[in-house]
C-alpha cells in the first residue's frame, strides 16, 4: 500500500497544548517539551520559511527529549498525547512501544495506531484508528488524529477522508493542522471531480493562510488542477471558478490565471487557455509584463482554432525582446507551427474540406503537433 506524504502530516506534530508540571529534577516533562514545536507551528502557518525548514531538525531535537523521560512522566496522560503525536508526526515510535502493554480503551487504539502509522503498517493503523472517535479526544490531538485517518482513507473513502478532514479544521482551527487539511480537501475535490467543493476549499485556503509557506506551490497545483483535471472543463465550472476568484484580490486573480493558462498550454486545454488568458489580460496594465504573456498565451491557443490568421498577427505583433528566455521560446515555436500548416497542400484555412480519400484533415494532425511541441517546450524538454 503506498504510504500517504507526509508532506501534509509532518508539520502538524506540535498540537500539544503546554502545561506546567515538571518531571524529576529540572528536567521538562514531554508535553512541554512540546511547546517549541506549538511555536515553530505558529510561524509556519503565519509565513516563516525560516521556521519550516528547521522544522525537521526541531523534530528530532523534541524527540530525542522526549525519549529521554523518565519511566514516572508516562504516567501523565498529557505525557503519552505528546508522545502519540510525535509519532503521527514522523516521531520515532519506539518511544511507545512500553505504553502498549500499559494503556487501555481509546487510548491504546490511539498508541496502537500511532506505532503501527510510524512503522508503515496502515491497514493495522486504519483497524486502530476505527476504534476512535475523534471528537471526543483531548483538544492536543484530536484534529491531528482526524488529519492522519484521513489521509490513510483517503484512497479507500475518498468521501470519508473528506468528512474527517472537516473535523480536522474544525477541531484545530487556525493551526497547521487545519492549513494541511484544507489542502488534502483541495486535492481529494480534484479526484472526486467536485468543482463546486474544489472552488469553495481554494478560495477558503486562500483566504485563511494567504502566506503560508506552501501558497507558491499551492497556486503552481491549483492551476495544474484547473488545467488538465477537468475543474475548469465547461462554462458552469469556469463561472463558478470565477465567482470563487472574485473573493481574493486582483493581483492574486492576475496570478492564478497566468498560470492556469500557462498550465492549460502544457495540457493542451486551448479553451481553458482562452478563458484564463482573457481573464489576465483584463486584469493586467497596459504595457506589463503580465500582459504581454497573456496575450502571447492568448494567440497559441488560438493557432490551433479557427482565428489562426488572427493569433499569426497576434504572435508577430509581440516584440521577442519584451519576453523571458520561455515566453521566447513559445513565440518562436508557434510561428515555426503557424509556417508549416500554411506551407500545407489543401489546408489553406482551418475548417477547411479534407481532400477525398483522406483520413483525417492535416490542419488538425498540424494542431495536435503544435500542442505536442509547445507541452514539449513548457516542459523543458526540446524535440
Amino acid at each position: 500500500m503506498r504510504r500517504p506524504s507526509r508532506v501534509v502530516l509532518v508539520v502538524a506534530a506540535a498540537l500539544v497544548f503546554p502545561g506546567t508540571a515538571q518531571c524529576q529534577g529540572d528536567a521538562a516533562q514531554p508535553f512541554e517539551a512540546m511547546r517549541a514545536l506549538r511555536a515553530l507551528q505558529d510561524r509556519i502557518a503565519a509565513g516563516d520559511t525560516s521556521a519550516y525548514l528547521s522544522y525537521r531538525t526541531e523534530l528530532a531535537r523534541i524527540g530525542d527529549e522526549v525519549a529521554r523521560a523518565p519511566e514516572g512522566a508516562w504516567k501523565d496522560q498529557r505525557n503519552v498525547r505528546a508522545a502519540i503525536a510525535l509519532a503521527l508526526g514522523g516521531g520515532d515510535p519506539s518511544i511507545l512501544q512500553p505504553l502498549l502493554k500499559k494503556s487501555t480503551g481509546q487510548e491504546r487504539a490511539l498508541v496502537r495506531a500511532a506505532v503501527a502509522y510510524a512503522e508503515n503498517h496502515n491497514t493495522e493503523a486504519l483497524e486502530a484508528l476505527a476504534e476512535v472517535d475523534v471528537r471526543t479526544l483531548d483538544p492536543s490531538l484530536a484534529g491531528h488524529v482526524a488529519l492522519v485517518h484521513a489521509e490513510l482513507l483517503a484512497r479507500k473513502d475518498p468521501r470519508r477522508a473528506m468528512d474527517l478532514l472537516a473535523d480536522a479544521r474544525l477541531l484545530a482551527p487556525g493551526t497547521m493542522i487545519e492549513e494541511a487539511a484544507l489542502r488534502r480537501q483541495i486535492s481529494l475535490a480534484v479526484d472526486l471531480e467536485d468543482a463546486q467543493g474544489f472552488g469553495v476549499t481554494t478560495m477558503t485556503y486562500a483566504r485563511r493562510f494567504p502566506r503560508s509557506v506552501h501558497m507558491t506551490n499551492f497556486r503552481r497545483q491549483l492551476a495544474v488542477d484547473i488545467a488538465t483535471r477537468g475543474m475548469a472543463a465547461d462554462d458552469a465550472r469556469r463561472s463558478h471558478l470565477d465567482a470563487a476568484f472574485e473573493m481574493i484580490g486582483p493581483a492574486e486573480r492576475l496570478e492564478i490565471y497566468l498560470l492556469i493558462a500557462w498550465e492549460g498550454l502544457k495540457g493542451g486545454s486551448m479553451e481553458v487557455v482562452r478563458w484564463a488568458a482573457a481573464h489576465a489580460e483584463g486584469l493586467s496594465a497596459d504595457g506589463s509584463s503580465q500582459r504581454l504573456r497573456a496575450r502571447l498565451c492568448l494567440a497559441a491557443a488560438l493557432i490551433v482554432t479557427e482565428e489562426f490568421d488572427k493569433a499569426v498577427s497576434a504572435l508577430e505583433a509581440i516584440a521577442p525582446d519584451k519576453l523571458d528566455s520561455e515566453e521566447e521560446a513559445l513565440r518562436a515555436a508557434s510561428l515555426r507551427i503557424a509556417a508549416q500548416v500554411r506551407s500545407e497542400p489543401k489546408a489553406t484555412a482551418v475548417g477547411t474540406e479534407p481532400p477525398r480519400g483522406a483520413t483525417e484533415p492535416q490542419v488538425a494532425a498540424s494542431a495536435r503537433s503544435t500542442i505536442a511541441q509547445v507541452d514539449s517546450l513548457l516542459s523543458g524538454r526540446r524535440k
